[in-house]
């Protein structure tokens, strides 16, 4: 495989047409945007005996990931720099109005995958220090190659949402506390509490 592409990637050069060896760049696994995204994300999967009902992939939009995901989007856009401090100062805004999650969700039952609706099976909830907040808006987001660069883990068969809850005169960033998505097919605690631990981000390409 890899001596089709070196040869592909020769004849091109050869023939005179541009060639760019790898994307997007910098790529999704690299960088400060790949440490900070991934130091902000736990997931756990879901089993009832053998069979696999859930996972959930849920990243914290904390100011340093928002700073991050902001640059990361300037280098692939080619932003000026006008347009990356007005996306800051948007980003600065929103993190000082609520808390937010973007939370990948795969449900075996495709009907069960239903975080946005008003009559959803789930309960999503944040507990920290013997405190729990319900989520206070959850919005589905659209399928779309940056939002896929950004969160490379997300399937083909998962649902992306932005989870919102009101704001505590204390933010989350830098305390313990669990995200528990709860119902009859069971319960899924990402406890932020824990170190992350490490998994395998997909990569396209050689």
């Amino acid at each position: 495989m890899r001596t089709r592409v070196a040869a592909a990637a020769l004849s091109l050069a050869l023939a005179g047409c541009p060639f760019h060896p790898r994307a997007p760049d910098p790529r999704t696994d690299v960088g400060d945007w790949a440490r900070t995204r991934d130091a902000a994300t736990r997931r756990l999967e879901l089993y009832d005996g053998l069979v696999h009902r859930a996972t959930a992939t849920a990243t914290h939009l904390g100011p340093e990931v928002r700073r991050a995901r902001a640059e990361r989007l300037a280098q692939w856009l080619s932003w000026t720099d006008e347009e990356l401090r007005r996306r800051l100062a948007e980003e600065a805004t929103e993190a000082g109005r609520y808390e937010e999650f973007v939370l990948v969700l795969y449900t075996a039952d495709k009907d069960d995958n239903d975080l946005d609706s008003t009559r959803s099976v789930w309960r999503v909830a944040v507990e920290t220090e013997g405190v729990e907040v319900l989520a206070g808006r959850i919005t589905g987001l659209e399928d779309e190659a940056n939002l896929r660069g950004l969160f490379p883990w997300i399937g083909p068969f998962d649902v992306v949402y932005s989870v919102r809850f009101p704001r505590s005169a204390e933010p989350l960033e830098g305390r313990p506390f669990v995200l528990r998505i709860s119902s009859a097919i069971g319960q899924i605690p990402l406890d932020f509490g824990k170190p992350a631990k490490p998994f395998v981000v997909p990569r396209a390409g050689p």
